[in-house]
C-alpha cells in the first residue's frame, strides 16, 4: 500500500527501479511486530491466531515454498511482508469495537483526501507533478494512473456502505463521492472503470430484495444469450474499438502465453512465492518491454505457487467470503446489509475484472489486495466484535 506514492512537490520520474521496496519492508515489519506485541500483552496471541487458522495455514504454505523457491531471498522477503501484514490487520480488527465501521470510514475518508489533494495539485501545478509522461491520465500523488485509479475506485464503492447520522455528514459523503468519481474518470484507466461498474452492479444486486435480484438475473441471462448469438469475438472487437484499445491488450496476450508455458513447468507447486519475477525477468521473456508481472492475478499465483497455491488462494479469499455471506449479510434496507454489500461488491468486483489484467493477489504493495484481505478478515471474523454483534448494538 505504501508503494507508488510520493511527495506532492516531487515531479513524476520514469524508472524501472523498485525504490519503495525498502520502505515497504520496514513499514510492514514494524506494523507486524507492534501487532504481535499488542496481542501478547493482551494475552490474546494464541487464541487470535487459532481463530484465524485458515490464514495461518495459508501463510505456512507460503513459508514452505521457500524450500523449493528458485529465488529464496525474494521468497523470504515476500513471505515476511505477507505475514506481518496479515498479523497487523488481524490485530486492528481484534482491537476495534466496531471494526466494519472503522474500516469503511478509514478507507473512504482517506481515499477522499487523496483524491482532493491530487485534483487540487493537478489544477495548481504543472502537469509533470500529476501526470506520468509515459501514460496520460491523472496519477495524482502516485507515480502512475493505474496505481491511483484503484484508490479512487475502491473508495467510491465502499462509500456506498458508509453510514451517516446527520445532514452535514451526508453532504460530506456526497462531495467526497463526487471527488472520487472525478478522480477516477481523470485517470482514464479502463481496467479500473470496468471494475467500478461491475462493483456498483454487484452492490445494487446485493442490497436488492429477492424479487429484484430475480429480475437482475434474468437481465444478466439475456445479456449472456445476446453475446452468444452475436459471438464473443465480435463483441470483444467492438468493445476494444469503442475504447480505442488494441485486442492484444497492449501485448498482454503474448505475455500470458509465455508465462503460462513457464508456469506449466512447475504446475503443482510453482516456482516459489515471489520467486518468478526476478529483476529483468520481464525483458528476458518478451524482449520489447520490461513487465514486472504477468498482468493477470491468477496466472501469477499459478506461476508462483502452482495449482495447489491457486486453489488455496481461492479457498481462503472468495470462497471464505461466500461461505460467510449468509450469516453476515443482514436484512434488506439495513446499515448492515449496505456495509456488507459494499465490501462484498468490492471484493468480488475486483476479483472478477481487475484480477484479469492486474496481478494484485498476495501482494501487499497493491491497495486492492490490502482491501481484499481486510474485507475477508471482517467477513470471517469469529470474535465478539463480529459483524452480527457490531450491527446488533
Amino acid at each position: 500500500m505504501v508503494s507508488g506514492f510520493r511527495l506532492p512537490t516531487q515531479a513524476i520520474t520514469l524508472s524501472d527501479a523498485n525504490g519503495s521496496a525498502a520502505i515497504r519492508q520496514i513499514t510492514f515489519a514494524g506494523a507486524g511486530l507492534i501487532a504481535l506485541v499488542r496481542l501478547f500483552c493482551c494475552q490474546a496471541l494464541g487464541s487470535t491466531l487459532v481463530a484465524r487458522l485458515p490464514f495461518i495455514l495459508f501463510t505456512s504454505f507460503l513459508v514452505a515454498s521457500f524450500s523449493w523457491s528458485e529465488s529464496p531471498t525474494l521468497t523470504l522477503k515476500r513471505v515476511a511482508i505477507f505475514a506481518f501484514g496479515i498479523i497487523a490487520q488481524i490485530t486492528v480488527i481484534h482491537s476495534s469495537r466496531r471494526p466494519v465501521e472503522a474500516m469503511i470510514k478509514t478507507v473512504v475518508y482517506f481515499t477522499m483526501a487523496v483524491a482532493l489533494v491530487s485534483i487540487a495539485l493537478h489544477i495548481a501545478l504543472p502537469a509533470q507533478h500529476t501526470v506520468n509522461p509515459a501514460r496520460p491520465g491523472l496519477a495524482g500523488i502516485s507515480n502512475h494512473p493505474n496505481t491511483f485509479a484503484p484508490f479512487a475506485s475502491i473508495g467510491l464503492i465502499l462509500s456506498l456502505g458508509l453510514r451517516t447520522s446527520n445532514r452535514r455528514q451526508q453532504w460530506i459523503k456526497l462531495g467526497g463521492q463526487a471527488l472520487l468519481a472525478l478522480a477516477l474518470v481523470l485517470t482514464t484507466s479502463i481496467t479500473a472503470w470496468a471494475a467500478t461498474l461491475v462493483c456498483i452492479a454487484l452492490y445494487v444486486f446485493f442490497v436488492s430484495t429477492a424479487y429484484r435480484r430475480g429480475l437482475f438475473q434474468l437481465i444478466a441471462l439475456s445479456v449472456v444469450t445476446l453475446v452468444l448469438i452475436i459471438g464473443w469475438s465480435n463483441v470483444k472487437r467492438g468493445l476494444f474499438d469503442a475504447a480505442g484499445r488494441d485486442e492484444s491488450l497492449s501485448g498482454r496476450d503474448a505475455l500470458w502465453e509465455i508465462v503460462g508455458k513457464k508456469a506449466s513447468e512447475q504446475s503443482l507447486i510453482g516456482h516459489g512465492f515471489g520467486a518468478f519475477w526476478t529483476e529483468g525477468k520481464g525483458r528476458e521473456l518478451v524482449q520489447t518491454w520490461n513487465p514486472r508481472q504477468s498482468h493477470n492475478a491468477y496466472l501469477d499465483v499459478f506461476v508462483d505457487l502452482g495449482s495447489i497455491g491457486l486453489l488455496a488462494t481461492l479457498a481462503v479469499f472468495p470462497l471464505g467470503i461466500l461461505m460467510a455471506w449468509p450469516s453476515v449479510s443482514g436484512k434488506v434496507n439495513t446499515p448492515q446489509r449496505k456495509a456488507v454489500s459494499a465490501m462484498g461488491a468490492t471484493a468480488f468486483g475486483y476479483l472478477i475484472t481487475y484480477g484479469m489484467s492486474q496481478s494484485y493477489l498476495l501482494r501487499y504493495d497493491m491497495f486492492a489486495f490490502f482491501i481484499l484481505v481486510w474485507i475477508t478478515l471482517l467477513m470471517t471474523n469469529p470474535d465478539s466484535n463480529r459483524i452480527q454483534k457490531e450491527f446488533a448494538s
